[in-house]
This record gives C-alpha cells, structure tokens and sequence, in this order.
C-alpha cells in the first residue's frame, strides 16, 4: 500500500520540477542571454546554497585572489566581490543567530574603515551620487563610474568578512594555499589564441588578457597572465617556508620550483614584477636573519653569476624578459627600450598635466561620478589625445585611471581620502608588524611574508603605481587575513628573564615541609 506521506513528496517534487525543467529548456535556446543567465544563476544559487551556507568563508578566501568572474551577473563582477558580500552577509546572519559568535576586527582598523565609508558616501552623495553603467548610469544626463565605488566599498566589507571568525589552528595550511594559490588558473587568460573552439567558453570565467584585434608591441609577446600564475607559485612558497625553509630546508624541489617561478614571472614584461621581486627578497633576507647564515656567500654568487651572463648575452633574452629588465644599464633591443619608455612617458606627461589642478579637489574631490560625455571622450583609448591637448584630458585621467597613488587620492576625495589612506596604511602596518614581531614560530614565514607586503605595498602606492579603490581592497584582504590566522593583534609574550624573578620569589615564598613526629 503507498504510504500518502510519501506520495504527497513526490507529487510535490514532480510540480516543481517538471515546470522547473521546462523553463530551463526554453531558456537553453538562447543561453548567452542577460535574462537566461539571471535565471541560471538564481537556480544554481538555490541548489548550492546549503554549501555556501556551510563553506562561504573558505569559498571566500580563495576567491580573494581568483581570476574568475561572474559573466552571468550584470556588470561581469569579479568573483572575489560576490562572495564577500555574500560572506558578509552570512556573517552578521550567523552573529544575530548566534550570541557566542564575535567579529574578531581591531579597533585600530574598525575605525578607518568606518571613516573611509562615510567619508567617500558624503563625497558621492555631493558630487552625484553613485551610478552604473550597466544600469543605466552615464546616460540621459545620469551619472556612471560606480564601479570604483563598489571596489571601495567592498574592500571595507573584506575586512570584517574575514575577521568573522578566526582560523582554526589545525585548518592554517589549507587557508593560506586557498589564499595564496587562487590566482593560478590565471594563465588561462593568456591562451585564448590557442584553445579550440569548444573551450573558448572557458574565457567567460576567466576573461582572456589580449584579444586578436589588439595591436602594439607589448600586446604581441607580453605573456602578463603566465608571469603572474608563476608569480602565485613563488608567493606561496614564501609565505608557507619562507627564505629559509626554500633554501635551507633541504628539498631541492622546492628551491627549483621557487626559481622557476620567479623567473618565469618575468615573462609578463611589467618593470614592477622585477623591482618587486628585488624589494621583497632583499627585505625577507635581513628579517629572517639569513644575512647571518651561508647564504650570504651563495646569494653573493649567484648574483655575480647573474650579472655576468646578462650583460653579455641580455639582446638575447625573449622580449618579455628584456621589458621586465628595462629598469637596468643593459644592452636590450630598441624596440622594447622605446615600448617601455613610451609607456612611462605618457604616464609623466599625465602626471605634469594633472598636478597643478590638485589644489582646487582638496576641500572636495571630485568624485568616480561620469557622465555620458566622459564615457564617449574615454572611447579613444589611453592615447586619445592629440598632441597639442592637455594630458590631464586624456581617456584614462577622465576615467580617473591616473596610475599614481596620491593623484588617484586626493583628486576624488581631497585632503580627506589623503587621511584615509594614510590612516590605513599606518593601522595596516602596525597590526601586520605586531602579528610578525609576536608570532607563533609555526606561522613566523606567513606573518614575515605579510608584514613585507604591506610595507611594500606603501612604497608601491606612492612611488610606483597606486590607485585609492585598489589600496582600499588589499589592504583590507592583508590586514584581514592576517587578522584571522593569529586571531587578533597578538601580544608580546613575557621573556623569560622577567617570569624567572618572580617564579624565584613565589618559591621562597613556599614555607618547607616540618618534620612529623614519630
């Protein structure tokens, strides 16, 4: 006899599936679509909710890094920003459900954050508000731009999404690889050209770096996306062994892997990969103590020996080499010397152009706002301009794509996103050193690895190449995952020459056993 329970669930499963089904099938004829792609995404939300529920916070680590986007959303929003608003999300869900849940966020970064939201939502409400593009913004006299807003926004949101909760000792290993290695399908970017039909589909997650329409020098042998997957590969090594466990450790494989990689990264042709490379090492050298070791002697050498071959045989590098080395004396080809000097050229004359007008954004800035006009004016690309027209009009410094850290600052937010920025970086460096000077020896080489990122990072952002909306962003992902590892700013710990004394006292404290009597 069929239990009516039992036949209640399947008829029950059979109304929703089957309309379900239907509506699947239809939407399939034109699966590209903005509408069909809508209902995917809400179908397989549902389905997979009770893992996002589950896992979001580790979903939410790798994601940081992850070269993956969400082409079935309006707007093509990183992966990275849709899982920390939904982790986000499922984190103050979890503490209004559960009293014994605490964000473990410090104060000495809450309160930046705080003032870095307000202060760019009044300067967005007083210079436009924030608008879209893919929704209208920008057009019929409205105002677009609000990307950059979002990255702000959501690189506030990174912090205390990772602060939600702390790292559990035994699960450490597993977050700093999902952290560190997430980026590494990135290199698919950079085969678009060689993948077969079929799986070309592949580039809607992973959008390709250069498309066949593109034209230049540097578009013709730069490979960005290879250089930096094997740049991911180096980092995490750093950060899970550190200096001295690559070298010292006794795994040859390991020490291979590490120079592949960090030769490899210069494949991409970018100047900063190589001067990066040279900070970091240098800086993780003298704080892991390793100039006291024999690999003072062996770094020595290998660096004469580096020196020797380049100079000679430096013309005979691939392209991509020789642009990451353009930064020195060497006898590289023309071609490439004048790409790369053209490139820092343009950057110099936007730069000359723009300063002079910073004095009137420094009580207002000016805002991500964009109209219709800005959009059909950036339609000419970053040498949209002629020669006799004022740099600081090209497409790139309308779109506000300034490539300098206190230009991309003060012009939006004026001397208030200068107090942002500064008040960040100085609670980012004091909660990463903090973490570095007092860490547990099991995550002294992450805490090392982290500290000189955001040191490096600060010099990055004044000298090299900055923008305020990225600075926000990784600053709240480096504070914040260091936050989590070591639950909190850890604390110095007692030495042991201030324990001994009192220890000594409490025992002449202790009076000695009397005798009993017989």
């Amino acid at each position: 006899m069929t239990n009516p329970a039992n036949a209640i669930k399947l008829l029950i499963t059979y109304a929703l599936c089957i309309p379900l089904a239907i509506l699947v099938g239809y939407l399939l004829t034109d699966p590209l679509d903005y509408g069909s792609m809508g209902v995917f995404g809400l179908i397989a939300l549902l389905l997979l909710s009770p893992v996002f529920i589950k896992y979001h916070y580790p979903i939410m680590v790798f994601a940081l890094w992850s070269p993956i986007y969400c082409f079935f959303i309006k707007g093509d929003p990183p992966f990275a920003q849709v899982m920390i608003l939904l982790s986000f999300g499922l984190a103050i869900i979890e503490r209004a459900m559960n009293s014994e849940r605490h964000f473990i966020s410090p104060r000495v970064m809450v309160w930046p954050l705080l003032y870095t939201a307000a202060m760019v939502y009044i300067t967005a409400k007083l210079t436009g508000g924030i608008g879209l593009r893919t929704l209208g913004g920008g057009e019929d006299g409205g105002v677009g731009g609000g990307k950059k807003y979002i990255e702000l926004f959501v690189g506030i949101f990174v912090f205390f999404a990772l602060t939600s909760r702390g790292i559990p000792k035994e699960r450490r290993n597993l977050y700093i690889a999902l952290y560190f290695l997430a980026g590494l399908p990135g290199f698919i970017g950079d085969l678009f050209p060689l993948l077969p039909g079929p799986l070309k589909y592949i580039n809607l997650l992973i959008p390709p770096t250069s498309s066949p329409t593109d034209a230049g020098l540097s578009s013709a042998y730069r490979l960005g996306a290879v250089g930096a997957s094997a740049g991911v590969v180096a980092s995490y090594l750093l950060a899970k062994h550190g200096l001295r466990g690559i070298f010292l450790g006794d795994r040859l494989f390991r020490t291979l892997l590490f120079c592949g990689g960090m030769i490899l990264s210069l494949i991409g042709g970018f100047r900063t990969t190589f001067i990066t490379m040279g900070v970091m090492l240098t800086a993780l050298f003298f704080l892991e103590g390793l100039y006291r070791t024999r690999l003072v002697l062996v770094f020595g050498m290998l660096a004469i020996i580096c020196a020797a071959l380049l100079v000679p045989f430096s013309r005979d590098l691939p392209l991509s080499f020789q642009r990451s080395l353009t930064v020195l004396p060497l006898n590289l080809d023309p071609g490439v010397r004048m790409d790369a000097e053209g490139s820092k050229q343009w950057r110099y004359d936007m730069w000359a152009d723009l300063w002079p007008k910073v004095p009137g954004y420094l009580l207002l800035g000016k805002g991500y706002g964009l109209t219709a006009e800005d959009y059909e004016y950036m339609g000419g690309g970053q040498f949209a301009y002629s020669a006799t027209l004022d740099k600081s009009a090209s497409g790139l410094a309308v779109s506000g794509d300034y490539h300098s850290g206190p230009l991309s600052t003060l012009i939006p937010f004026g001397v208030w996103g200068a107090i942002s920025v500064l008040w960040l970086m100085t609670a980012g460096v004091f909660v990463t050193y903090r973490n570095f000077r007092n860490s547990e020896p099991e995550l002294k080489a992450v805490n090392t690895f982290l500290f000189v990122t955001m040191l490096w990072n600060v010099i990055f952002y004044f000298f090299l190449f900055g923008a305020y909306s990225g600075e926000v962003f990784t600053i709240g992902k480096t504070v914040g995952f260091s936050v989590a590892l070591n639950w909190g700013i850890r604390a110095a710990r007692p030495r042991a020459s201030a324990v001994r004394p009192a220890q000594a006292a409490q025992r002449q404290r202790v009076p000695a056993p009397q005798p009993q009597a017989a």
